[in-house]
């Protein structure tokens, strides 16, 4: 048996998209919703070694994954790559609201002084037209 049939024996696609499913926080229901089944039909999805095409496809649709994750990853590998991409944990968010509010603040104070020096430029222009029309 070569390497290749040891894989595709290895890989249960049911188990596949539960896990999946499980790590990216969704529930049956929302795969049910997509199939047009119900919950209970999606639990017994999820027991089968191979899924077909349109059920792999409904998966990766709702869990914003690619179709690869469910028809070719060995179950060994499974908790690591989950592990990998759906830790949501290790990001770091580097946003200060204070930061941005006085970004905010200054650009109104600009815009502000701006439509000030604009207005005054209108009204010179408007007074020198009208002693013009005189």
């Amino acid at each position: 048996m070569n390497n290749t049939e040891n894989n595709k024996k290895d890989v249960h696609q049911g188990k596949n998209a539960k896990r999946l499913r499980e790590a990216k926080g969704v529930k049956q229901d929302a795969i049910a919703m997509e199939l047009g089944i119900s919950q209970q039909a999606v639990s017994q999805l999820e027991r089968r070694q191979e899924l077909d095409d349109a059920t792999i496809a409904a998966y990766a649709k709702v869990l914003e994954i690619d179709e690869v994750f469910i028809r070719n990853m060995p179950d060994d590998s499974l908790p690591e790559v989950a592990a990998n991409f759906f830790d949501q944990s290790s990001q770091i968010l580097n946003f200060n609201p204070l930061d941005k509010l006085m970004e905010l603040y200054s650009e109104k104070d600009q815009l502000y002084e701006r439509m000030l020096e604009l207005e005054k430029e209108k009204s010179t222009l408007l007074g020198q037209f009208l002693t013009d029309q005189k």
